[in-house]
């Protein structure tokens, strides 16, 4: 055989060899091609359409909560801070009242309880003694009233003949607006037979009005035993300033304080309808 011949046999082998080379390479690459992965993509949580609802039920006004916590204080259970907010302790407070009153302890301050409230503390003796001051009016069950000439203290649960009706504060000085707004306060709480507060631009002071339709006995007995009587109460920040009293509703309808011609001012009505000298100095 030639150079030539061999040579180009030589080549021929050469690319055999190379293309049968790559054929059996090829397949192997395709056996080891990884396939693709393919990643969910992340739940997305629904947005929560739900809108809480205030239960109509519920105390949520900050002078009720308050009223319902000086309650609870008074017979007893301990709410912390009287702050007007249903917090952790007056929540605990009402869980430990409701269980001694056999009711679902479920620590909700509710209206019906604190009417239950109420009613339950208009029914603790009241021996507390009440301090006046001077200016102060005293009004007795014999239409007698005083003004305080300095401070000392008066028992509220005096009988007798010359028992207490009624401790009104001071309000010498005060606009007549300001006087007449403290009648009008008043007989509004009266009619409502729940508390309310007052103030006034004209004035410095400020009162909670809390009233309690239920009477003690002797209550009862000095304001006649009419079911349209309510003992009422003006308190201030200084627990040790208190002005309690009694009243009834006339045939008219006004609210008077038992024993005496003196009435409680009603809106757009003068302050009193009875004569300056047996008006209490408001």
């Amino acid at each position: 055989m030639s150079r030539r011949n061999k040579v180009a046999t030589l080549l021929g082998l050469l690319v055999a060899a190379v293309w049968t080379a790559s054929c059996s390479h090829a397949p192997q690459a395709q056996n080891h091609a990884k396939a693709p992965v393919i990643t969910p993509s992340p739940a997305v949580p629904k947005p929560n359409l739900s809108v809480a609802v205030p239960e109509p039920d519920l105390l949520t006004e900050e002078r009720a909560i308050l009223a319902a916590q000086r309650a609870l204080t008074q017979l007893g259970y301990n709410t912390g801070k009287a702050d007007g907010v249903t917090g952790p302790a007056t929540r605990r407070a009402v869980q430990a009242f409701q269980k001694d009153h056999g009711l679902a302890e479920d620590g909700r301050l509710t209206f019906a309880l604190a009417k239950m409230l109420n009613s339950l503390v208009a029914q603790l003796p009241n021996t507390t003694p009440i301090t006046v001051a001077a200016g102060d009016s005293i009004i007795y069950s014999d239409g007698s009233v005083d003004s305080a000439a300095h401070e000392r203290v008066v028992p509220w649960d005096q009988d007798g003949s010359r028992a207490l009706v009624a401790v009104r504060p001071s309000t010498r000085g005060w606009p007549p607006a300001a006087r007449a707004g403290l009648d009008w306060a008043t007989t509004h709480a009266l009619d409502d037979g729940t508390g309310v507060q007052w103030s006034s631009t004209g004035v410095q002071q400020q009162y909670e009005i809390h009233v309690y339709t239920q009477l003690s006995s002797r209550e009862a007995a000095l304001a006649g035993g009419g079911a349209s009587c309510r003992r009422f109460e003006l308190r201030t920040e200084d627990s040790s300033r208190r002005y309690p009293g009694l009243a009834c509703k006339d045939a008219r309808g006004d609210w008077v304080l038992p024993h005496t011609r003196i009435h409680l001012a009603r809106p757009a009505t003068a302050l009193g309808a009875a004569p300056a000298s047996d008006a209490p100095s408001h």
